[in-house]
């Protein structure tokens, strides 16, 4: 890309050098490999982030509640952060790598063996963190059903 061609782009926005190279020589016995004057361009500066993708946003924003981060401030200030930044925007798409894949079951499972389940007062029913459909008492925790969230609960250590 021509030096002329990134400043109608607008990618410099920093310091900019061109320095003409010396004339190339050759010795008399060898045939000239090189043009006799070169010019080196060399652009420094930061790469200008485009804009932050949905897929992007979305995958930065599951890692902040996979580490469980809530505050609305935060979340802000990071995603602005990727918008104006391609460094960070970089460092934490590759942090949202660390977020575990949904597993998708084809068989039916039961709601109260999964984390997302939460438990009421009455000793069988409960609701869905993720917001899956229910009745209006809530998920009967021995039903079957199919579920894209469904997390299995950790088992608790037998007791001593």
């Amino acid at each position: 890309m021509t030096l002329s061609a990134l400043i109608h782009k607008g990618g410099l926005t920093r310091a900019v050098t061109a320095t003409p190279a010396t004339t190339a020589t050759y010795e008399a016995k060898k045939p000239a490999t090189v043009a006799p004057v070169a010019t080196v361009t060399v652009a420094e500066g930061t790469e200008q982030a485009s804009e932050l993708l949905p897929n992007e946003e979305n995958n930065i924003r599951a890692w902040l509640a996979h580490i469980k981060e809530t505050d609305t401030a935060i979340i802000a200030d990071v995603l602005d952060s990727c918008r104006k930044n391609l460094d960070t925007r970089r460092y934490f798409l590759k942090r949202s790598e660390e977020v575990p894949k949904p597993i998708i079951r084809n068989e039916p499972i039961t709601c109260g063996n999964c984390t997302h389940y939460e438990r009421i007062e009455h000793p069988h029913l409960g609701h869905c963190t993720k917001s899956e459909p229910e009745a209006i008492a809530g998920l009967w925790g021995s039903d079957r059903r199919y579920c894209e969230h469904y997390l299995a609960a950790p088992i608790a250590e037998a007791k001593k």
